[in-house]
C-alpha cells in the first residue's frame, strides 16, 4: 500500500513512524517546507517527497492522511476522494459546515473508506471508562464534568505557537476545535447533546486571534448534564472527569491514568491505576484504519461522526461568542 502524508509536522512524523510499525513501506510525503520534508523521510527507504499537494496526488497513492491546518482538510479531502484514495483526516473535519454533507456524499459515491482523527476513542484510559459505564454499575446517570486545558506555548516545543494553527482564525484554530476531542468523547460515551448554553472568550494574555477558553453546559438526549470547559491558559495540563449516578460517582484524571470509583453499597472508593504509553493510541488508530481498507469496512468513527462533532463545536462556539443577549439559549434538535 502506498500512503501520502500530507503535512508533516509533529503529528504527522508521528503517524509516519507508526505506519512503518505496522508494515507499510511505501511513503509519498508532502509540505511546503523542505526541511519538514527533510526531517519526516529520516528513517524511511526511498520516500517520494513532494512540496506541491497536486504533484503529490499524481504519485497515485492508495491511502492518504492528512495533516494540515484545519482551513485545508476539506478541499483535499475532496481532491483526494475524487480519485478514489481512502482517506484519514486529523480533527476536525473542517473549520466550517461549508461542503461538508457534500463531501460524505462524494466520499459515500467513490466508495473511499473516510476515518476521523479522533485518538482518544482509542486512548486505554477512555476504553477502560467506556467498559465500566456500558456495565450500568452507576445506574441512572445525573450530570457528568468534563474539565481540561493546557498552555499553547507548551503544546509543541521549540515551535512558535504564533505561527500554530491553533493561534490562528484563518487555520481554522481556536481551542475548541483544537479540543474537539473532548466534544467527540461526550458523543461518544454519553449521546447526542440536545440543548446546551455556551461562553466563549479570550481571557489571557496570549498572542492570538481565536477564543482561549470556552465553557459549555449541556442537557443531552439522554437526560444527562454535562459541563465542559477547556481553555489555552493552563500552565499545568489538566484532563478530568466526574460521572455521577444514582449509585455511585466514577473520577478520572486522564494524564495520571487513575479512574477512581466509589459505590454507595460499599461507602468507600476504589482506585485503579491504567498503565499506558501514550503513542499506544495513535498505532491503534492507524492499526484500525488500515483494517478499514483491506477489509471494506466503515470506521468506528467516520465521516457522519466527523460532520456531527463538527456541527457541534462550531454552534458552541458561534452561540457563546458573548454577543448574543444575556439568557439566550440555543437549541440543537
Amino acid at each position: 500500500m502506498k500512503v501520502l502524508v500530507v503535512g508533516c509536522g509533529s503529528i504527522g512524523r508521528r503517524h509516519i513512524k507508526n505506519l512503518a510499525g505496522l508494515g507499510v513501506s511505501e511513503f509519498i510525503l508532502c509540505d511546503p517546507d523542505e526541511e519538514v520534508l527533510k526531517r519526516a523521510a529520516i528513517g524511511l527507504e526511498s520516500p517520494e517527497l513532494f512540496g506541491d499537494f497536486n504533484t503529490a496526488m499524481e504519485a497515485a497513492p492508495v491511502a492518504a492522511i492528512i495533516c494540515t491546518p484545519s482551513n485545508m482538510h476539506l478541499d483535499m479531502s475532496k481532491a483526494l476522494a475524487e480519485r478514489g484514495v481512502h482517506l484519514f483526516i486529523e480533527k476536525p473535519l473542517s473549520h466550517t459546515m461549508e461542503g461538508v454533507k457534500e463531501f460524505a456524499e462524494l466520499a459515500a459515491d467513490k466508495a473511499v473508506v473516510t476515518m476521523m482523527g479522533m485518538c482518544y476513542r482509542f486512548h486505554p484510559m477512555f476504553l477502560r471508562l467506556k467498559e465500566l459505564l456500558d456495565e450500568e454499575s452507576l445506574g441512572a446517570l445525573f450530570h457528568i464534568n468534563y474539565y481540561g486545558g493546557h498552555y499553547l506555548p507548551d503544546w509543541h516545543p521549540g515551535a512558535d505557537y504564533r505561527d500554530e494553527y491553533a493561534a490562528r482564525s484563518e487555520l481554522g484554530g481556536g481551542v475548541i476545535l483544537t479540543s474537539i476531542h473532548g466534544l467527540d468523547n461526550i458523543r461518544w460515551l454519553f449521546g447526542e447533546v440536545h440543548r446546551f448554553r455556551s461562553y466563549v472568550d479570550r481571557v489571557g494574555p496570549l498572542d492570538l486571534d481565536v477564543e482561549d477558553m470556552a465553557l459549555a453546559i449541556m442537557r443531552l438526549e439522554s437526560g444527562h448534564y454535562v459541563t465542559w470547559q477547556t481553555d489555552f491558559l493552563q500552565r499545568a495540563p489538566q484532563h478530568r472527569m466526574i460521572i455521577v449516578g444514582e449509585k455511585g460517582t466514577i473520577r478520572c484524571d486522564f494524564i495520571e491514568g487513575i479512574i477512581e470509583t466509589y459505590h454507595a453499597e460499599y461507602s468507600k472508593w476504589h482506585t485503579e491505576k491504567v498503565e499506558y504509553e501514550i503513542n499506544t493510541m495513535y498505532v491503534s488508530e492507524m492499526c484500525h484504519f488500515l483494517e478499514c481498507i483491506e477489509n471494506g469496512v466503515t470506521p468506528k468513527i467516520d465521516i457522519e461522526d466527523g460532520i456531527k462533532t463538527l456541527e457541534l463545536a462550531l454552534t458552541i462556539k458561534q452561540d457563546g461568542n458573548l454577543s448574543r443577549k444575556a439568557g439566550e439559549l440555543c437549541i440543537v434538535e
